[in-house]
């Protein structure tokens, strides 16, 4: 390195390090800041706010310029009016105005994300300046259509010096508008029953007359992002750059909520959809250095991202009580229940890589990596109660060996309980690639790589109490054992040696090692072959297989044989296989494993069957095709048709036996002349999932895993077909008469699912008494969504620099799913409580009044 170019790189590192000092130490998960931001106002974020510049595509030639495949390029936005002020050379356009909804317009699918209000907005401000004399830039863009939708950025910098870009953005997601709660303190972490309703002592009478006194209010999640980057030339070899950004998520959605499986205990215990609170952040750090020579480049980088958040756990309150299946005994007075939320985490990642120009118009690259993801937030208590939980026999609730199914609270209520107090566990990640790329010819060009990608599981949680010498896990906070004995979730060598529970977690290390290898070769001018092969070994550690093999071959080709046409296809096989599939790699995480467990006297209970198979790792013969058109019979028209197919077939007899799916697109653009485009598109997708598993018929007890013996006999088997079908159309019209621009949009889409199940005999139901004997099918009612939008627009110039914008946008849609059947009318069922009737049809309207003023 020159003594100048090393004087340079002195001076300009007190800044780098400034500015990476100046930002926080936190962002989201995505690497850098947003590159795009825009809304559902105008998804372009003002791209074609001016519309087509009339010279067309090309000042060196009339008529429209297509891209190297055949497509026509989109008409370019006419050259701003720059101003000149003082040394600067400064552009801008602002659009504000009203907008006014009509109609259903509070539906929760019609404002998912952009929660439409009425008003004031400010659709676009954009402003830049330039000054020649050094290359310095400024350009701020922002836009506001609500509190919880808008937008703002700015970047400012030199050409060839620095860049700076920072960025806040505001995003609604609005889940229901027909949302129902029985509890106080939605959005906080402590949920209480409502005013009227007693805990653990209501009726569901009560409950239903509190969901309908509750009304119909409106759950949603609002998002906000800030972010911030920087990058800075050093010399003109080496670059540094970093960036940070922060979302913060806060509001509250539908969750779980059980307090014991109601469903085969009519009037017992309770099925709740809880609203979860939701408040936490995801903080993103990246930064790292670039280098560009002739011969090599190289960068070394680092990325971190962290996750917080506020809440550990949240309480709610059941309004229902508890009642044992032992004739005579009492259930204890469980009625708080307990969710975890997500733990805090870190994700840190340094990376290296080099490239290097090589003989034969070659470059030959090396990645390597290394990360860690790690998790050590506070662990919370096992149970959440006061005084006693389980089933005291005899109508009696005192603690003794008189009452061996009856526990204290307090040796568990208390992270004393646990046999650690943060989670301690960490993942460690590796990673190296090499890839070569070869042109020795120009007709000929070889590809290969080469990637190893490892992840080791550190430490492995044990459930274990020091207070009692139990283990496992206390299941849905007491209330489950407080109704059937047996069932509380613990294993103790002493006093339950036989119970066969979870007390251990499950590490999952895996290594995984691609190579590929692959030729191009240019026939002639007008055809072009390819081949690839691929091979990927999976080897996963305490999964059903050690190791799985998979083997591709991909076959392309392009064709221009005629001027109207390029095609393109490509075709891949797919085999995948593995080492003996062993069905039950997890007998280590249970009781059964540790010192002193006493299998029943019928035998350890199988955990599931042995005829099951894992999609991921089973054996599977998959078949792709995909076929592109492109056709150009005039200079100002394009016609578009493609053809996927995917084809899968696993080897399994219980499991996903095959996935196959298809679609087609075909789509036709016309731009007769600059400003004026109309285009129309259809397509269409198909895809097919077929499972099939077997009912255990002995309720978890039975040791035989065994396909056909008494546990999993044939009769239990059933079968499903998930069937799934997707529409699409729409016409886009734009047409400029004099300067009056006229803009049509119309979409579509139809959506059909359906599932047809079939099963050897009512043991195969969960409800088998419902039912006839002998086998039986049918199918669910077709789930169908179904939305058509349209918009008309027109945009008028007033005077110069200023134009006015009318614009209309209507939207309907209808949906039928027979999984909310009757929920928006009575969301609470005997003791199973919903708070969302699912979504619901809607018919609204949006009509805009905008003024384009440039300047």
């Amino acid at each position: 390195m020159s003594p100048h170019r090393l004087h340079t790189l002195l001076r300009k590192l007190p800044l780098a390090a400034a500015i990476l000092l100046a930002l926080p130490a936190f962002a989201d998960s995505g690497v850098g800041v947003d590159t795009w931001l825009g809304n559902k106002l105008d998804p372009n974020a003002g791209a074609h706010i001016a519309g087509c510049d009339p010279r067309g595509t090309s000042l060196m030639a009339p008529g429209q310029r297509r891209s190297p495949t055949g497509n026509l390029y989109n008409c370019p936005s006419p050259p701003p009016l720059i101003k000149k002020r003082g040394d600067w050379d400064t552009y801008g356009v602002i659009q504000f105005g009203l907008v006014s909804t009509s109609g259903d317009d509070r539906n929760a699918w019609w404002n998912r994300y952009v929660d439409w209000d009425s008003g004031f907005i400010l659709g676009l401000l954009e402003f830049s300046a330039e000054r020649a004399a050094d290359g310095s830039y400024v350009n701020v863009r922002a836009s506001r259509i609500s509190d919880d939708d808008a937008y703002f950025q700015a970047v400012f910098g030199r050409a060839g010096s620095y860049k700076v870009q920072a960025f806040l953005r505001d995003m609604p997601n609005v889940l229901s508008n027909n949302f129902r709660s029985i509890w106080n303190g939605v959005g906080s972490n402590t949920l209480t029953v409502a005013d009227g309703l007693t805990a653990g002592g209501s009726t569901p009478e009560q409950v239903a007359a509190a969901s309908a006194a509750a009304g119909d209010g409106r759950l949603s999640v609002r998002r906000e992002k800030q972010g911030l980057a920087y990058s800075v030339f050093l010399t003109p070899q080496w670059t540094a750059y970093v960036t940070a950004s922060n979302e913060q998520r806060k509001g509250a959605r539908p969750y779980g909520g059980p307090f014991f499986f109601n469903f085969p205990f009519p009037g017992n215990g309770g099925v709740f959809e809880t609203p979860k609170p939701i408040d936490d952040s995801t903080m993103n750090f990246n930064g790292g250095v670039r280098y560009a020579g002739k011969v090599w480049r190289m960068e070394f980088g680092y990325q971190g991202s962290f996750y917080r958040d506020q809440n550990t756990r949240y309480t709610f309150e059941s309004p229902y009580s508890l009642y044992p299946v032992v004739p005579g005994a009492v259930s204890a007075p469980i009625y708080q229940g307990q969710m975890s939320t997500e733990p805090d985490n870190n994700y840190n990642n340094i990376r290296a890589s080099f490239t290097r120009k090589i003989p034969m118009n070659g470059e030959f690259s090396v990645t390597a990596s290394a990360g860690r993801m790690s998790q050590n937030d506070k662990l919370i208590a096992p149970i959440d109660c006061q005084g006693v939980f389980g089933i005291g026999l005899g109508g009696s609730l005192e603690l003794g060996p008189q009452n061996p199914l009856l526990f204290s609270c307090d040796n568990w209520n208390t992270t004393d309980a646990l046999s650690q107090k943060r989670g301690g566990m960490r993942i460690d990640t590796s990673l190296v690639d090499a890839r070569i790329s070869l042109r020795p010819t120009t007709d000929i060009s070889v590809h290969g790589n080469v990637r190893y990608n490892r992840e080791d599981y550190r430490n492995v949680y044990i459930s274990y109490n020091p207070l009692t010498g139990d283990y496992g896990y206390i299941a849905e906070n007491g209330s489950q054992g407080s109704v059937v004995p047996g069932e509380i979730g613990l294993w103790n060598p002493l006093t339950s040696p036989s119970t066969l529970t979870r007390v251990r977690s499950l590490p999952l290390d895996m290594q995984t090692t691609d190579a590929s290898v692959g030729a191009d070769w240019r026939l002639d001018d007008k055809n072009t072959l390819g081949a690839t092969y691929s091979y990927n070994l999976f080897e996963p550690t305490n999964r059903e297989r050690k190791r799985v093999d998979t083997n591709s071959i991909k076959l392309t080709w392009v064709n221009r044989g005629l001027d109207w046409l390029t095609l393109r296809t490509n075709f891949n096989v797919i085999r995948q296989n593995g080492d003996r599939y062993n069905y039950d790699p997890y007998d280590f995480t249970f009781s059964s494993s540790l010192p002193g467990y006493v299998a029943p006297p019928t035998g350890v209970p199988a955990h599931t069957v042995d005829a099951i198979r894992k999609y991921d790792v089973s054996s599977r013969d998959q078949e792709k095709l995909n076929v592109m058109a492109t056709i150009m019979p005039r200079d100002d028209m394009t016609l578009s048709a493609s053809l996927r197919l995917d084809r899968n077939s696993y080897d399994a007899t219980l499991g996903r036996q095959d996935y196959d799916t298809w679609g087609a697109t075909l789509q036709w653009e016309w731009q007769p002349a600059n400003g004026s485009n109309l285009s129309a598109y259809v397509a269409a997708d198909q895809s097919q999932l077929n499972l099939a598993n077997v009912q255990d018929q002995a309720g978890g007890a039975g040791a035989d895993p065994t396909l056909g013996g008494p546990t999993y006999p044939l009769d239990g088997v059933w079968k499903m077909r998930d069937k799934q079908r997707d529409y699409y159309g729409g016409i886009n019209f734009t047409q400029r008469i004099a300067k009056v621009r006229l803009d049509l949009n119309w979409n579509t889409v139809y959506s059909r699912g359906t599932d047809r199940y079939s099963y050897a005999s009512p043991a195969a139901l969960a409800y088998p008494n419902s039912v006839g004997p002998g086998p039986g099918n049918g199918e669910f009612p077709a789930m169908i969504y179904r939305v058509n939008s349209l918009t008309l627009g027109v945009t008028i110039p007033l005077i110069e620099n200023v134009s006015l914008k009318l614009f209309n946008y209507y939207e309907r849609a209808s949906f039928s799913d027979w999984h909310y059947v009757g929920f928006d009318s009575q969301p609470v069922i005997d003791h199973r409580v919903y708070t969302d009737g699912g979504p619901q049809s809607y018919d609204a309207n949006l009509v805009g009044m905008l003024l384009n003023v440039h300047f």
